[in-house]
């Protein structure tokens, strides 16, 4: 049964890159408390709703002022569907919040790209690509060298 079709290799979506070759992603939501979806993130229910639970509890109403995804997107189902109880004041915290949770998040990354460029060997980023290669190559050979055989012949 294992081998009645035939196996495939997964294509990625986008190809994997280096690290320092990506752009830092910072979302362009308008609304950061629901995402432009109508819908409160469930991490930030959980803020107010500690025991929030999505696959049981109604899913939370973002009620932020500026933010009309709620009426937009879900404007065919009933208002009762949904847990309103969320304040224009509440949805604004969570709003908020969740904009300095990005920043943060993102200036991280800034620290961390910065640390690794500072901390990154002197010439390693001037190497042609055949000096990579030797490079590649001596550390391969080295890895693979027997040093348990090396120290007993001496």
């Amino acid at each position: 049964m294992k081998n009645e079709f035939e196996q495939l290799i997964p294509i990625p979506v986008r190809p994997e890159e280096q690290l320092e070759n990506k752009d830092i992603f910072y979302p362009k939501w308008q609304c950061f408390c629901c995402q432009d979806s109508g819908k409160v993130n469930d991490n930030l229910v959980r803020v107010v709703i500690p025991t929030y639970n999505p696959s049981r509890d109604l899913w939370v109403a973002c009620q932020n002022p500026g933010c009309h995804s709620f009426r937009e997107k879900w404007k065919g189902i009933a208002v009762d569907n949904f847990d309103t109880r969320f304040s224009t004041v509440v949805c604004q915290k969570l709003d908020l919040k969740s904009r300095e949770n990005w920043h943060k998040t993102v200036q991280r990354l800034v620290d961390i790209r910065t640390l690794a460029k500072a901390m990154k060997m002197p010439g390693s980023g001037e190497r042609t690509e055949n000096k990579n290669r030797e490079v590649q190559q001596r550390k391969q050979e080295v890895e693979n060298y027997n040093w348990a055989a090396a120290s007993k012949a001496h």
